[in-house]
């Protein structure tokens, strides 16, 4: 049975000593959780934290000191006239590669979704070409373009096609074939409604790729389309295969002649890892302007750790949450 302020006893003998049963607070076990939870110090990640900076310390402690690294030469060549002019060819191979990947994979992609099945078949055909063979074979396929083609519209081929150009082909087009599935990707996230939505008002179907569909599919492929970026930064140091005068293979001139190896590869290292920390930055970016959520959402810190999806794909549900 139940007394006046709500506690339960016992029948029979027992019911003089009544034992009170607090009732269900649905609220308190969720905020002893939460004080339980700041109160809890986090241990495991200081240990962890320590770990990690004290074996990065002790590898920066015994290679500061190698003498084989030779950080003299290192930087001697940081900024050599040689290594800036194979940053500018590196960068120029890949936001061109980028730039003409983007408008055939867009192609490529419609002609994928295309209703005439000849068309369909020919996009496919093109993606599973393109991405199936390895990258450094198509760089020396138009390298040595010449041996099919001797001259291409009265020209030698071997003047028309040179390392950049063999370079910037086979980067555009392996490019390509990645950057149409992720635009097709994006075209597929887009409810099929919006399109019959548009339909309905009048809109012709290419009216209504153009106007509702595309554009939330920029949202979407931004992402991918960074990182695919990204890997071609790295992506072009395979041009060094064909002397297409990008960072690597100045780098290789230099030590082939010097024969300090190690601290040239170093040079291109870091200068790699600078144009990727730019890229990345300049992606950050780019989200925040065509994401709604994203001047309210994404910090650096998400974006280094891989949590902008997340904390994108939680940003409706707190909205709706809040709404409702």
């Amino acid at each position: 049975m139940t007394t006046e302020n709500g506690a339960l006893t016992k029948m029979g003998s027992a019911a003089k000593t009544p034992i009170t049963i607090p009732r269900h607070n649905p609220d308190q076990p969720v905020v002893a959780f939460k004080e339980k939870a700041k109160r809890r110090k986090p241990y495991g990640q200081w240990a962890t934290a320590a770990l990690i900076l004290a074996t990065i310390g002790a590898f920066c402690w015994t290679q500061a000191g190698n003498e084989k690294l030779d950080w003299a030469s290192v930087g001697q060549f940081m900024f050599h006239p040689a290594i800036l002019k194979g940053i500018a060819v590196t960068l120029e191979l890949a936001v061109f590669s980028m730039l003409i990947s983007v408008v055939l994979a867009f192609g490529v992609a419609l002609m994928c979704q295309s209703r005439n099945r000849v068309a369909s078949a020919v996009g496919k055909l093109y993606v599973w070409f393109f991405r199936g063979v390895p990258l450094l074979v198509q760089i020396l396929i138009w390298f040595n373009l010449a041996v099919l083609y001797p001259t291409i519209l009265g020209t030698d081929t071997n003047q028309l096609i040179s390392g950049f150009t063999a370079g910037l082909c086979a980067l555009s087009l392996a490019e390509s074939g990645y950057m149409a599935e992720i635009i097709r990707g994006g075209i597929i996230s887009v409810n099929k409604g919006q399109t019959e939505a548009g339909l309905s008002i009048g809109l012709t179907r290419g009216q209504a790729l153009r106007r509702i569909v595309l554009p939330q599919t920029i949202r979407v492929i931004i992402p991918p389309t960074g990182n695919q970026f990204i890997g071609l930064l790295k992506a072009s140091s395979l041009v060094s295969a064909i002397g297409g005068s990008d960072l690597l293979t100045q780098t290789q001139l230099i030590y082939g002649q010097n024969f300090k190896i190690v601290p040239l590869l170093i040079v291109a290292t870091a200068w790699y890892l600078i144009l990727v920390s730019i890229a990345s930055v300049g992606q950050y970016f780019l989200e925040r302007k065509f994401n709604p959520d994203g001047a309210s959402g994404m910090s650096f810190r998400q974006l280094f750790t891989g949590r902008a999806a997340v904390a994108q794909q939680q940003t409706p549900l707190i909205q709706k949450a809040g709404t409702s």
